[in-house]
Order: structure tokens, then sequence, then C-alpha cells
């Protein structure tokens, strides 16, 4: 059997993306606290390292690509994800982590403060109470809402010229339609691995 460290590397060099092993050593070391702290914080549906390692560190290194303009927002992080593997990955951006479960916003600190995670904030409160001193130019969120709705919630928080970035497992069947954004697109990602279907609604305002 593969080792995860190599599983990991692998999967990153077929998104194209350039992890250093220190980098592949944390996003290890963050599925460990998520497995360590899960059965008394029920973070997420699964304990199992695989299963962590495909359906929720691969997800989000999968729009890795699209998350390009700082700050970003990652609303309803629940354990951090993908905000915190993001952070791990592009050290560059400035990452606020939203939620508004206590339980899961002091699991999400103490992460931060065993990875050394410097460029990552923490906010327990619910997006419609958040007023961050500056607006971010990308929000992301995973299984946050129902797309027409986590719409209408997220646009009054963005920045002007920002993006909505919202992953997905079908692709919608129609794309939403609002004059508030200049374009929105619907594309299809690969997760390595998976054979569920994930896709991105690109909501750009």
């Amino acid at each position: 059997m593969s080792k995860p460290l190599d599983v990991l590397l692998s999967a990153a060099a077929t998104l194209d993306l350039a992890l250093s092993v220190e980098q592949a050593n944390k996003l290890l070391a963050y599925q460990q606290l998520i497995q360590k702290w899960n059965a008394a914080y029920n973070l997420v549906g699964t304990s199992n390292a695989a299963e962590l390692l495909q359906k929720h560190l691969l997800d989000s290194l999968s729009v890795i690509s699209d998350i390009k303009q700082s700050p970003v927002l990652d609303v309803g992080s629940g354990a951090g994800i993908p905000g915190i593997p993001l952070a791990i990955c592009k050290p560059e951006l400035a990452i606020t982590l939203l939620d508004s479960n206590g339980k899961k916003t002091r699991f999400m600190r103490q992460v931060v403060i065993e990875l050394g995670l410097s460029n990552v904030q923490i906010e327990q409160t619910r997006i419609e109470q958040y007023q961050p001193e500056e607006a971010p130019q990308t929000l992301v969120c995973r299984a946050f809402a129902p797309t027409e709705k986590a719409l209408k919630l997220l646009l009054p928080v963005v920045a002007k010229g920002g993006v909505i970035v919202l992953m997905l497992g079908q692709a919608p069947k129609q794309l939403p339609t609002s004059s508030a954004f200049s374009e929105i697109i619907s594309k299809q990602v690969n997760v390595p691995g998976l054979t569920s279907e994930r896709n991105l609604l690109l909501a750009y305002k």
C-alpha cells in the first residue's frame, strides 16, 4: 500500500500543484488532528484516514487554481475545509475561516496554533452578521447552502470585482441568473482517485 505522503504528492502533481514535502506533511498533520478531535467534536462524517485524504484534503486542493485573490473568506468552514489546506499550500494568501459553531472554531484555532499558520484568522459568527474590515476578494464555501440561497447571502460580503466559489457535487442543471454578477460559470473539477462528480460554480461580482 502506498504511503499517505506519496499518495498526496502524486495527487498534487496530477493537479499541477507544486507541493513541497513540508506542505504535504502539514496537510497530513492536519488530517491527523481531525481524526484525533472528530469523535468528541463531530467535525466530519468519517475518521478513516484514506477517506479524509481523498474526500477532504484532495477535494480542497482541487479548487486551488481558482483561489487567486486575497483576502479569502471560507464560509461555513467547519473543520477548516477547504480553508486550512488552501492556507497551507498558498501561504501568500490571507484566509479567514468563518463558522458559527463554537466547537469547530475551537478546533480550527488549535490547528492554526499547532501548524503555525500565520496567514489564517478564525471568526465565530454567522455570515449574516459578519462585518469584515476589508471586503474579501474571494469567497469559497463547500456544502454551505443551496446555490441560489448561497449566492444571495454571499453577494453583500464579496468585494466588487471579487468572486464567489461554490464547491458542488453535481453541476447545476441551470445556471443562476442575476444582474448583480458580471458572469456566472460552472466548471467540472477532477479530484484524483475520486469517482463521484465534483463541480465549481464561479460567480464574478
